[in-house]
């Protein structure tokens, strides 16, 4: 019998998540995605899809790309339903990325078609009949996309700009009327619309990448630098709660150290300074993220360091680690989801090494002591300030009497 209890779950959390055949309707037409239980239909299928998915059925296009999906789901009905004769999706986030590889695969058509990327830039060079644009949380974000969508539109080719009111779509919408000659609103429901412009203007398109932006802090005696763009978490500079994170943790000077979350890669890249006997992996679903932490890493010439992207922490899940530090999100795709906190718990868990310890910051608001009570022998609040907690959780092995009453010898 094992004999650690919390060794249990960790084996059988390394299992394949379970997967549900959810079927969508859009366009009139049902389509099938393979989704993790965790998600709900409404996480997958926004009001802007079902949309978009009318539209396409009566464009028609050749060629269609799709660009910021969460899963890909107007593209795969105009492939599915033959609205479109090719589709290409850039996929920005793993998960997404691989739920719509799966699907594809399962209508034996190529995954390659899904790429993991940033924006349009990253699809095959080529003019599109169609390019749509799903709205970003970040306003920055979601015009330069329309801006490197346009560049990549045939010269009769429609560009699409979907997305919800409160995100953003308006604002986009006058984007779209200042790169392309001629932009209306196609449709507006559930409070989302679809905006179309066509004939772009030669001195509003974009082909350049996505920009960078470059960062410097002291934290906790370190000097650090890292690189950031828009869309990614804490664009602008250094979080507050990550700050605060540094300054609170403890770290050994030797041993195998994990970023969960890492965004940028500022906690990462810190513990990679700070203790370079150490090695650090920092792992991110978001390409964007995952990019400006490999830069990162090239700009502080660190030896002791690598970013991997992953969905969830599917790319390490073999391995163990001394140390995990995470600032996890409250939101995911644009919306506040407080369950991503629990996932970033029991992700740790299962990736933690005997004697391992986790360090994590969130607000004070949130108690984690139960399921952090659950997944570990000790937890406790490291640091407290009226905005955020700094939690430290330690996996300790059991002592001889404790493992005798779980192999049943004292019963």
């Amino acid at each position: 019998m094992p004999r650690n209890p919390r060794e249990k779950t960790r084996r059988r959390t390394n299992a394949e998540p379970a997967r549900l055949m959810t079927t969508f309707m859009l366009g009139g037409e049902p389509v099938a995605l393979p989704l993790p239980g965790d998600l709900t239909h409404r996480q997958v299928a926004a009001p802007q899809d079902v949309l978009l998915a009318d539209l396409l059925r009566r464009l028609r296009g050749g060629r269609l790309l799709e660009v910021g999906s969460s899963f890909g789901l107007a593209g795969l009905a105009a492939l599915e339903r033959g609205w479109a004769k090719r589709v290409v999706w850039v996929m920005r986030d793993a998960l997404g990325g691989r739920v719509l590889r799966d699907a594809l695969e399962a209508r034996h058509s190529s995954p390659d078609a899904a790429i993991l990327g940033e924006g349009p830039l990253d699809a095959p060079d080529e003019a599109y009949d169609g390019v749509i644009v799903h709205q970003q949380p970040s306003r920055a974000l979601t015009e330069t996309l329309i801006r490197q969508a346009a560049s990549r539109l045939a010269p009769d080719g429609t560009l699409l700009v979907a997305g919800e009111v409160r995100e953003g779509i308006k604002v986009s919408a006058r984007v779209v009327d200042e790169v392309c000659a001629e932009a209306r609103v196609e449709v507006v429901a559930q409070g989302a619309r679809v905006v179309s412009g066509w004939k772009p203007r030669a001195g509003e398109v974009m082909t350049a990448p996505l920009p960078r932006a470059h960062h410097a802090a002291e934290v906790a005696g370190v000097s650090l630098r890292w690189v950031t763009t828009p869309g990614i978490f804490s664009a602008d500079g250094l979080d507050p709660a990550s700050r605060f994170l540094l300054e609170t943790i403890r770290l050994p000077h030797k041993g195998r150290i994990l970023d969960v979350g890492c965004g940028a890669g500022v906690l990462g890249l810190w513990c990679a300074l700070r203790m370079p006997q150490t090695t650090v992996t920092m792992l991110d679903s978001d390409v964007a993220s995952v990019r400006c932490a490999e830069e990162g890493i090239r700009l502080l010439g660190l030896t002791n360091a690598r970013a991997v992207l992953s969905d969830g922490i599917r790319a390490v899940a073999d391995e163990r680690f001394d140390v995990v530090v995470t600032n996890p999100p409250m939101h995911w795709a644009g919306k506040q989801d407080t369950r991503l906190v629990g996932r970033f718990v029991r992700d740790a868990a299962q990736v933690i090494g005997r004697k391992g310890r986790v360090w994590m910051v969130c607000a004070p608001t949130l108690s984690l002591m139960p399921i952090l009570q659950e997944n570990f022998t000790e937890a406790s609040i490291a640091g407290e300030t009226s905005r955020f907690r700094v939690w430290n959780a330690l996996r300790r092995p059991l002592g001889q009497a404790e493992r005798d009453l779980i192999e049943g010898r004292l019963f």
